[in-house]
């Protein structure tokens, strides 16, 4: 039927999301590793803290003191949304914390691995552009190479113990194998929940909480090869909540956004697990039964109507009377999914003249 589309206030959700969408979902991804990053590098400088303190390098332990109190200050910017200070503030720690503790305590106590942590999370980052990137990066791998040149042989400024030197060079080298363990794993998770969020926003009509267009007709076809190799029968419920304009015109666009938001929630709970309801397009929708032959899906197409007939919604006005009319169809062997649905929205067509607040089956079912 596709009658007044646009009558709706609030638009179907778009099939391919926007550069935009896809850039702030990376962004909050990049949040959530320095979130974690964060909370790892403050436990680890408490560990160096109580370190340096017992072993009497309090230049290093005031340094780590520090070194704590910026990461509770990262992950406070990180709370409140202020990643790219935050991400300036990690790199300043890291490679001033990694350049200061080289200097005192010696190259081989491998306080430069860290440095090393920086570059590829950089690569990651969704920042900034390439020409941002690479300049910080060449920097870092400068910086690094420097140190190595002039301090590796270096006699620093606080002699420990050696095998304190030594206890620290593996504590180092491992805690940094465990952060890329962590960094790699804890992104790798980031992005699987992202894209199953992405998923679900591509598939998802915003408003109703239902599948959308693209989404119902994808797993249409799914669904029709099942019915044509296992020789079951599947059928559409093209519904379209009567009188809709009038709504919108009469109690305002939040009133039918109410309106839309409960008759999806009646069908989303009204019908099984294994069926599909989907916001067709406007103040339509389309349910989607599989293994249901054109009698079943007309019985629950009148079940629902009925469920609907007795739904209020309130309003600045008081309550809201609402009805659908329903159009129902099964899939034949011989047609498209297409023209199924069409049969379904030509029977919708029909119940809107015949009064509303009914259910029609398509002719061709009708004579079958």
């Amino acid at each position: 039927m596709n009658t007044a589309m646009s009558s709706s206030s609030s638009s179907l959700s778009p099939e391919v999301l926007s550069p935009a969408a896809m850039r702030d979902n990376s962004e909050e991804l990049f949040r959530k590793l320095l979130m974690g990053v964060s909370v790892m590098a403050g436990l680890t400088h408490l560990c160096f803290l109580l370190l340096f303190y017992k072993s009497g390098v309090t230049p290093l332990a005031m340094i780590n003191v520090g070194s704590i109190l910026c990461y509770v200050l990262t992950f406070s910017l990180l709370w409140h949304n202020h990643v790219v200070q935050a991400w300036m503030l990690i790199i300043f720690e890291v490679v001033g914390h990694a350049v200061l503790a080289v200097y005192f305590i010696g190259w081989e106590s491998g306080f430069h691995f860290y440095i090393m942590l920086v570059p590829p999370v950089m690569v990651v980052s969704p920042l900034d552009n390439w020409r941002a990137k690479a300049p910080l990066v060449l920097g870092l791998v400068a910086l690094y190479v420097g140190l190595d040149f002039f301090l590796r042989l270096a006699t620093p400024v606080a002699v420990l113990d050696p095998s304190v030197i030594n206890g620290l060079h593996y504590f180092n080298l491992i805690t940094v194998l465990v952060l890329l363990i962590f960094l790699a794993g804890m992104y790798y998770r980031l992005v699987v929940q992202s894209e199953q969020e992405l998923r679900e926003m591509a598939t998802t009509d915003p408003l109703t909480r239902l599948r959308n267009r693209r989404s119902v007709l994808d797993t249409s076809s799914f669904e029709a090869a099942k019915q044509r190799r296992d020789g079951r029968p599947m059928s559409f419920v093209l519904c379209d909540v009567d009188h809709f304009k009038a709504v919108n015109d009469t109690h305002g666009h939040e009133a039918g956004d109410d309106v839309l938001t409960s008759v999806a929630r009646v069908l989303r709970t009204g019908v099984r697990e294994v069926d599909h309801a989907a916001r067709w397009g406007g103040e339509e929708f389309l349910l989607l039964l599989p293994e249901t032959n054109v009698s079943g899906a007309t019985l629950v197409a009148n079940r629902l109507r009925e469920a609907i007939e007795e739904l209020r919604v309130s309003s600045k006005d008081g309550p809201l009377r609402v009805t659908m009319t329903f159009g129902v169809s099964a899939l034949h062997p011989d047609e498209s999914i297409d023209q199924a649905i069409a049969r379904a929205d030509k029977a919708l067509y029909t119940g809107k003249h015949e009064g509303r607040n009914r259910v029609v089956m398509a002719a061709e079912d009708h004579a079958r």
